[in-house]
């Protein structure tokens, strides 16, 4: 793993985030330049230009056998007359160039020897080697609509004669329509390979972009666990990002309301339960009283007793409901100072064992030897301790134990208060700190309590950035209140 960081740290370095409109146009210079030279191969190569050139060299090689053949002959030193070595040597090239046809004359212009293929006739031949005797050696040529003519002299042992080759006729004019149509296809060619060159380069991008706009449509449709892929690092790529980010910030958003909202419904039905069940209950023994369906002054009295305890109850619980929703407040004040917690811990169970010890429970409290500075709102942390403490009197098998510890880590002081009761499930054990949640149903109507003590101990343990949590084996629970220590003391530990 570590090594892939690294790579990836260096492939960073070497290949930077390119940024979406220089990518876009590194796309557009790209097609241009493979559009603009398909454009000049396809005017260089298959242009009229190139066919002109290709036609002349194809007559200067025609003209260099014609003389490589006049030397040929002028080499034997022969007679004009000796047909048959005239004739050897013409074969022999005629052999290799069989589209050539030749003819020989002499100085009169009168036909020595020719090949069968041969056009041109003797009144002909005097009609040119009157030309020749005007015309420049390498510009002697006789065209015709079919044939071309080439001459050259040829010095025999009896005098001048003349060699004359005949080839099929080179069309060498350039045809404007010709290269203009040469010109629009190149054209053609080069746009259409731009065209299907950009679109196969934008494939990508595009494709992204419309992912990107599925994925916006997803969420519109409040469909938010749907995450767009992350491609590469441009603007593209940032967007999905932050789009991913807004879809999590907004599936949080609906999931706490959903939250606030069910815990909202559940607040008015456990409210609404447990505030009108006192509330009946002082309503029947007033009526009893006020219709005086007693039987002596005892019986009516001991209905306002009952009334008048129903109503501290009721009391006790509009006053736990009210400090729950008031430490609920986003701006909840508190009062930090900074005190010993095993002094403040050692004074509220001196209080609290009396009436433990008369429910027949064993106190056991152990604390450390050294001091445990903690900064706290005292007032809000004692109600912590107090609440924890009357559910171990509340829930408690009777003759059993109470053990409240104190204990110091590095940078946390750790309270524990365990108790034997009924067996919690596991499952159980974080509902415990929910608003009016009671385990045993059957016994909530017994034990007096609100449901709401060990919710409002979580609510001032969070407020100290501390941690309270409940652990369970066998009919034994012990819950664990964990507070940071005093900065002054970590800095001297």
């Amino acid at each position: 793993m570590r090594i892939r960081r690294i790579i990836s740290k260096k492939q960073r370095v070497l290949f930077p985030p390119i940024r979406l409109n220089v990518r876009l146009f590194l796309i557009f210079l790209l097609c241009l330049t493979v559009a603009v030279t398909t454009f000049f191969t396809i005017i260089l190569k298959y242009s009229a230009l190139n066919t002109f050139e290709e036609q002349q060299r194809k007559e200067e090689k025609k003209e260099k056998i014609l003389f490589q053949l006049t030397d040929q002959l002028q080499m034997k030193n022969i007679k004009s007359d000796n047909i048959n070595v005239i004739a050897s040597t013409m074969q022999s090239i005629n052999n290799t160039y069989p589209t050539f046809d030749f003819l020989v004359a002499n100085a009169k212009g009168d036909v020595i020897f020719r090949t069968k293929g041969i056009h041109i006739h003797a009144k002909n031949v005097k009609d040119m080697l009157k030309q020749k005797l005007t015309l420049y050696p390498s510009n002697n040529k006789m065209s015709n609509a079919t044939d071309s003519s080439f001459i050259s002299p040829v010095s025999f042992q009896d005098g001048l004669g003349y060699l004359v080759m005949e080839t099929s006729n080179s069309k060498l004019a350039i045809s404007p329509a010709q290269y203009n149509r040469q010109i629009y296809i190149a054209f053609g060619c080069s746009v259409l390979i731009f065209i299907l060159l950009f679109i196969l380069c934008m494939h990508p991008i595009t494709r992204y972009i419309k992912q990107i706009e599925l994925g916006i449509r997803r969420i519109v449709k409040k469909d938010w666990t749907y995450s767009i892929p992350v491609k590469g690092r441009n603007e593209l790529s940032s967007l999905a990002t932050n789009i991913n980010w807004m879809t999590e910030q907004l599936r949080q958003r609906f999931e706490r309301e959903r939250e606030v909202e069910q815990a909202k419904n559940e607040l008015m039905t456990n409210l609404s339960h447990d505030l009108r069940t006192p509330l009946t209950s002082i309503i029947g023994y007033l009526r009893l009283v006020k219709d005086q369906q007693y039987n002596n002054e005892q019986e009516r009295q001991q209905y306002v007793d009952t009334a008048y305890s129903i109503s501290l109850k009721f009391k006790n619980l509009v006053d736990e409901l009210f400090e729950y929703t008031k430490l609920s407040l986003a701006d909840v004040e508190t009062h930090f100072q900074q005190v010993d917690l095993k002094g403040v811990l050692y004074q509220l169970v001196g209080e609290y064992t009396p009436i433990l010890e008369n429910k027949g429970l064993r106190v056991h409290l152990t604390l450390p030897d050294e001091s445990t500075l903690v900064s706290v709102d005292v007032e809000k942390m004692v109600r912590v301790f107090d609440n924890l403490l009357s559910n171990a009197e509340k829930y408690s098998y009777q003759s059993s134990d109470v053990k409240i510890m104190l204990q110091k880590s590095e940078d946390h002081v750790i309270v524990s208060i365990s108790n034997k009761t009924d067996y919690i499930e596991p499952e159980e054990l974080d509902k415990l700190f929910e608003r009016f949640y009671r385990i045993d149903k059957a016994r909530s109507s017994t034990v007096s309590g609100s449901g709401i003590g060990l919710a409002i101990a979580k609510r001032i343990v969070d407020l100290h950035e501390g941690e309270i949590w409940a652990e369970s084996k066998g009919n034994k629970i012990k819950i664990y209140v964990a507070l940071p220590l005093h900065k002054k003391v970590n800095d001297h530990y």
